[in-house]
């Protein structure tokens, strides 16, 4: 039960995904169950790009299929509006970055899950993240980045931050290969995010945590 949805996110069938998914979800399966199946879908893509299989257009297409699920009436609980949980999120790809396949899943995911969420998109300097984080006091600053040198400058839009004042009262995620749990200890995140269900769950317990 869910093998045929995740094959169809691999196989990238738009059709028979939205199919699979209305399916699942008619018998009962949680729209969290949905998601980790749309995940695991997502991961043989990637792995089938990295393999020289599938090319960008394919990544985008599968991006697009994801959160065509995502969009799904079914797929936002009642709960969504729920004052514990909701928030502010900003996210973007960091500078010198383009990639944004991950960052829109997770921005998508985010929305759908009733979070304030303000996208700058890709190549995002440090300053902008500083200016953005002034204007709208998000809770959470979610930074994004596939490229080795990203890593780099996730540490300094951290270090940026620091140097703002803004530091202590902003959750900072990262995400995306460049990092690990263990790279973002070291550039001075709070948080890793491994996949885009695991960074929905990171959100909502900062916020659930700074409402109490």
């Amino acid at each position: 039960m869910g093998d045929m949805l995740v094959s169809a996110v691999e196989e990238l069938d738009e059709k028979e995904t939205l199919v699979q998914a209305k399916s699942l979800l008619r018998r009962g399966k949680r729209w969290m169950d949905i998601l980790e199946l749309l995940q695991e879908g997502m991961r043989r893509v990637g792995q089938r790009y990295e393999s020289g299989e599938y090319f960008i257009a394919d990544l985008i297409l599968s991006g697009v299929i994801f959160n065509n699920v995502i969009d799904l009436e079914e797929m936002h609980p009642d709960h969504v509006d729920d004052s514990a949980v909701c928030g502010t999120i900003l996210v973007g790809t960091v500078e010198g970055d383009i990639h944004d396949i991950g960052k829109n899943i997770l921005a998508s995911l985010l929305m759908a899950q009733g979070f304030h969420v303000i996208d700058l998109g890709t190549d995002v300097p440090p300053m902008q993240f500083i200016e953005q984080a002034r204007i709208h006091a998000p809770q959470v600053i979610a930074l994004s980045g596939i490229m080795t040198f990203s890593a780099l400058s996730m540490k300094t839009t951290i270090s940026e931050l620091r140097k703002a004042g803004l530091r202590d009262r902003i959750k900072v995620m990262v995400g995306g290969s460049c990092v690990t749990e263990e790279i973002a200890r070291d550039i001075g995140a709070d948080g890793f995010s491994k996949d885009c269900i695991h960074g929905l769950g990171l959100c909502k317990a900062w916020l659930q945590q700074s409402k109490k």
